[in-house]
């Protein structure tokens, strides 16, 4: 895939959050790690989902300089995204929105998990809360080796913000935030309905190591 062709594909999973109502017309980012030259491209700040275009993405390199001619600006979460791209380098894209279930969990503090259902599974288990950063700055990052490193998480919820999803390419990450989305939705009306109905804990070590195994062998969870 050459730059032009992944510029496409950033602006067409971009327009699918907006489309599938994950995010509003003035909040998200995205961005893929572009493995040719190293740059990083990523969409501009505070402009209408549904005029972004290709060439409106812009290019910058690993210390964050802006790279490309144009009257656009990066996301103000730039820095959020170059981090993850230095702490976990088989990471391609990130992706950043606030969709509605899953903001819930993180505005409210808490990790995303669900012994009932076995997809999170892939997930190890659950999906934790970063602490609070403020948004646009180097706050928003500062725990994010506790997560992305030291627990091999791909997906974050940041607390009292939003979500966090990486992936191996911009399909990847689109999927894995799409999943958590419905996730999130499934364990509140489960909750709703209850009494728990739990997994075994054998059968949870089972699906753990089976998703694993998956995980670290494919680009993508899709079954």
């Amino acid at each position: 895939m050459n730059k032009d062709e992944l510029k496409e594909e950033i602006v067409y999973y971009f327009k699918k959050q907006y489309e599938l109502g994950m995010l509003n017309t003035f909040e998200g980012n995205l961005s893929a790690l572009y493995e040719e030259d190293g740059t990083v491209l990523i969409t501009p700040t505070q402009q209408d989902k549904e005029k972004i275009t290709p060439d409106m993405i812009l290019e910058v390199d690993m210390e964050g300089r802006v790279l490309t001619e144009s009257e656009f600006k990066p996301s103000s979460e730039l820095g959020m995204h170059l981090e993850i791209y230095r702490l976990r380098p088989d990471l391609k894209c990130v992706l950043h929105n606030h969709s509605a279930y899953a903001t819930a969990f993180a505005l409210v503090g808490r990790p995303l998990a669900n012994d009932m259902a076995e997809s999170f599974m892939y997930y190890g288990g659950d999906i934790p809360v970063c602490p609070y950063g403020r948004p646009g700055t180097d706050d928003v990052f500062k725990d994010f080796k506790k997560f992305f490193v030291d627990r091999d998480k791909d997906v974050l919820l940041l607390a009292n913000h939003g979500l966090v999803a990486c992936g191996k390419s911009v399909s990847d990450a689109f999927n894995r935030a799409e999943a958590v989305e419905k996730l999130a939705k499934i364990t509140i009306l489960s909750e709703t309905l209850g009494p728990d109905n739990p997994l075994a804990a054998v059968e949870k070590e089972a699906l753990l190591d089976f998703y694993k195994a998956r995980r670290n062998s494919s680009s993508t969870f899709l079954k």
